[in-house]
Formats: C-alpha cells, sequence, structure tokens
C-alpha cells in the first residue's frame, strides 16, 4: 500500500481565468514522484483545465511541483485536440470552449513528454471517463435551519429522477455567480439509492451557511436581491468511488455513507494519481425575495 497524505483543496482556475466551475487541487505525498493529473471536462460551453504536478516525498513540506511542457490531447474517438498550456499558470493546460462534452461519449485524456522520475525515459498517461447523461433540474427553493449550532439556508431540490438506471450526483452551490462550495468536503454527493426512478421533492442537498457552529458569521449572509444558483452534477461511478475513497482516506466528513479506510482509486494509467471527471450538469437559481427572508423569523 502506498503511503499517502492528501492535502486537498480547490484550485479556483475560474478566478484567475474567467471560468466558473471548482477545481480540485490535490497535493499527494509519497515515497516516490508520480504524476498528479486534476482535470475536468462537461458538456459546458467553456473552458476547462487539466493541471499535472508530481508528487513530492512523504515527509517533505514543500509544494507538489508543476510538470510543464508536456504534450496533453483529448479525443472521444472521432475529434482529437491539442492542450495548450497557460503561460501565466505552468502546469495547467486548457481545454477550449469550442470543444464541448456530449453525453454518452467516452473521453481519453492522453499525456506524453513527461518524465517524472527523471530517468531520462518520457513517460505516457492515459485517463478515461464517459460522460453520463444530463438530468434537468424542475426547480429549486430555499429553507432555513438550525442544525448543530449552524445557521443556515438548505437548498432544495425538486427533479424527476430517471428510471431503471443507476445515477450518481455531486452538488455546488453559488451565491450571485460566486461559487461558495470551494474545498473537496463542501462537495455534497450521493447516490439514487433512495429515489431512483421517482420524483424528488425538496430533498436537501446543499447549504448556505450564513454562521457556523462555533458562532462565526461567515460571507455569505444573503440579502433581497441575491441570486442562489445550485449546480447538479451528473458523475460516473468512478468519480464518485473517488470522491468517497478521498474522504475516507484524509477523514473527512462521508456525506451520506460511512466505511472503512481505502486507497484513493484513479483513472490515470501508468501509476499514475489524481483524477481526470467527465460529467454533465444542470443548474438553476433563486432569488432572494422578502418573503424567502421571512424564513428566518
Amino acid at each position: 500500500m502506498n503511503k499517502i497524505q492528501a492535502y486537498i483543496n480547490i484550485l479556483l482556475l475560474f478566478i484567475l481565468l474567467g471560468a466558473c466551475t471548482e477545481e480540485i487541487e490535490m497535493d499527494f505525498k509519497t515515497d516516490r514522484p508520480q504524476l498528479v493529473v486534476d482535470g475536468y471536462f462537461t458538456n459546458q460551453h467553456q473552458d476547462h483545465f487539466v493541471q499535472l504536478s508530481v508528487t513530492s516525498a512523504f515527509q517533505s513540506d514543500q509544494e507538489s511541483p508543476s510538470v510543464s511542457g508536456a504534450v496533453l490531447s483529448l479525443t472521444d474517438g472521432q475529434n482529437n485536440i491539442v492542450l495548450n498550456e497557460l503561460t501565466e499558470l505552468p502546469g495547467s493546460y486548457v481545454i477550449p470552449s469550442s470543444y464541448v462534452g456530449i453525453p454518452g461519449n467516452t473521453y481519453t485524456l492522453s499525456i506524453s513528454n513527461v518524465d517524472v522520475n527523471g530517468d531520462g525515459i518520457t513517460e505516457t498517461y492515459e485517463a478515461s471517463n464517459v460522460m453520463n447523461p444530463i438530468v434537468p433540474i424542475d426547480s429549486i427553493s430555499l429553507d432555513w435551519t438550525t442544525t448543530q449550532g449552524q445557521k443556515q439556508w438548505q437548498i432544495l431540490l425538486f427533479t424527476q429522477e430517471p428510471e431503471d438506471t443507476k445515477e450518481y450526483y455531486a452538488f455546488i452551490a453559488y451565491l450571485n455567480n460566486a461559487l461558495i462550495t470551494p474545498k473537496l468536503s463542501d462537495i455534497e454527493y450521493a447516490d439514487d439509492k433512495f429515489f431512483n426512478g421517482n420524483e424528488v421533492n425538496g430533498v436537501w442537498v446543499q447549504s448556505v451557511v450564513e454562521e457556523d457552529s462555533d458562532g462565526d458569521m461567515t460571507d455569505y449572509i444573503l440579502q433581497k436581491g441575491d441570486w442562489v444558483k445550485l449546480e447538479m452534477q451528473s458523475i460516473n461511478k468512478d468519480y464518485y468511488d473517488f470522491l468517497l475513497a478521498v474522504d475516507e482516506e484524509t477523514g473527512l466528513q462521508i456525506p451520506l455513507f460511512s466505511g472503512p479506510p481505502a486507497n484513493v482509486p484513479t483513472n490515470v494509467s501508468n501509476d499514475g494519481r489524481g483524477f481526470f471527471r467527465v460529467y454533465s450538469l444542470t443548474q438553476d437559481s433563486i432569488q432572494v425575495t422578502e418573503d424567502i427572508l421571512k424564513r428566518k423569523e
């Protein structure tokens, strides 16, 4: 079993580059260098990003170094595009907004011209993932609650869950188009075990926390006219298992599930780490009104 000490934060590329999505930075600590792939691709007309780094030594306090100068391409079996590295962010490679994911397709990321172990021989890596079908959101609503000392707005989901298929979801939230769930531990995720094929009528899937359990106020105090947006990602089982295993390995809170620790899985070949995630997404927004704010009374 490899020694892993995963410190997981969000790389907010959308702040630097104008995109609006979460990006997970994974700094794995191991006893030997390995390539770490952190990338995503969706059905949206926007730039998507892949970041490459190398695991640092297990006892090192140094951040994982970025991998610059690699050659990356993405294909669906018919179309093939080459990713360009961003000069302002070495080790970060962009999938242009002109290339949009299609649900049902399998997307394969290929990486070459990388010499992680410094032996003078370049390595190649691949990571494949299927884009699951879109599940539309009918609507969302907000409800005020206090749970274990934490004062928050519940974001409630209304939708029709597909029949005859096993679905997996991840949920993130925005306030006035700014991501308010930036950490991996903020992402809520679940399968459709309890509502497969049924109407989903007001299930609590995300939150806008105004006051934490220590009594400290957050930066997310809803005001009249604000917009709260929910993003529902239709993820596949591989990425779902990755999220679950990361929570177990790092001791973060596990949404809806519990179990023994496990190695963090990956879809990167050639002994790579990290994950190239592919998913379709839908969003819905609600504007804060006086009537909604009265629910705090």
